[in-house]
């Protein structure tokens, strides 16, 4: 299992209470998952944390209007990236 996803996982079932057979990779947040804007901003701050990573809200909520990130691996891919340009 990536580290990331497994890690993005821990995140969901201990601060969010989900399940870890709903945690998927192509799980999606917001229709499966039902997150709402508070709970992606708790996400954020969460992720930011353990990723050591600064994650700017507005590119985000444009990620989010543009439908490129609905699932798990899209943020786990958008991590990916983050951390590659970050530590660079």
């Amino acid at each position: 299992m990536d580290f990331i996803f497994y890690k993005l996982k821990t995140i969901l079932h201990e601060k969010f209470s989900f399940h870890y057979d709903q945690i998927q990779l192509e799980t999606q947040l917001e229709l499966e998952l039902g997150m709402d804007s508070r709970e992606m901003f708790e996400l954020i701050k969460e992720l930011e944390k353990m990723f050591e990573v600064q994650i700017d809200l507005d590119e985000i909520d444009s990620l989010f209007e543009s439908k490129k990130i609905l699932r798990i691996d899209d943020v786990v891919n958008y991590l990916k990236e983050k951390q590659c340009f970050e530590s660079s």
